[in-house]
């Protein structure tokens, strides 16, 4: 019986140990990028002896995997209370623009957001793993565009097929205008966003 329940309490406190890793690296892939997630970086976040990291991990890769697991679950839960938390407002292109772009990088959207939060988007085409988690993660990503659009007066735009034009604009955007040497890759990728909520939002031909 005392074995049992230190089995179960030793089963206990290495999940906990475990769990509180995936959200300390999910924190550091989240605020600090890829390279932050090494197993030293990973264990003193957690407050866990080194060795911890890869006792739970086997390889840096299955830790960095689950980083990424974890910061898109932080992700899509901080786009959904982000966008809820709008006010019901008629908004221009620019500022609701601004607004999707801040919702579609919750909960932290920097001027560094391309090589903090890219790549791990990026390196989701060469591991069929992560990209099942991107892909996971994609549908509620755009329901929360949606309503941005809809809290923004936007409504025939989140209603069309255009949202998933407007999140490709905002990746590709983002990627395009740090490529391009621009000093505000977040501006830059708003302008282009807002251009093309203008042109989806006017009216068909007759």
């Amino acid at each position: 019986m005392a074995d049992h329940q230190a089995r179960r309490t030793k089963q206990a406190r290495s999940a906990a140990q475990q769990e509180a890793m995936t959200r300390a690296a999910a924190t550091l892939l989240i605020e600090e990028g890829p390279d932050a997630i090494t197993f030293r970086n990973v264990a003193r976040a957690a407050g866990v002896a080194e060795g911890s990291a890869s006792y739970y991990f086997p390889s840096k890769r299955a830790l960095y995997a689950a980083a990424v697991r974890a910061a898109e679950t932080v992700r899509t839960t901080s786009a959904r209370a982000t966008a809820e938390s709008l006010e019901v407002a008629e908004r221009s292109p620019a500022d609701t623009a601004g607004l999707m772009i801040e919702v579609f990088y919750a909960p932290a959207l920097g001027p560094d957001v391309v090589t903090r939060r890219l790549e791990p988007m990026l390196d989701a085409t060469r591991s069929p793993e992560l990209h099942d988690v991107m892909a996971a993660s994609r549908p509620h990503l755009l329901e929360s565009l949606r309503i941005v659009l809809r809290r923004s007066g936007h409504a025939t735009v989140a209603d069309s097929e255009d949202v998933e034009l407007v999140a490709q604009q905002i990746d590709a955007g983002l990627l395009y205008g740090a490529l391009a040497g621009e000093q505000d890759p977040v501006g830059f990728a708003r302008r282009g966003v807002a251009r093309v909520l203008e042109l989806a939002s006017r009216p068909g031909p007759a």
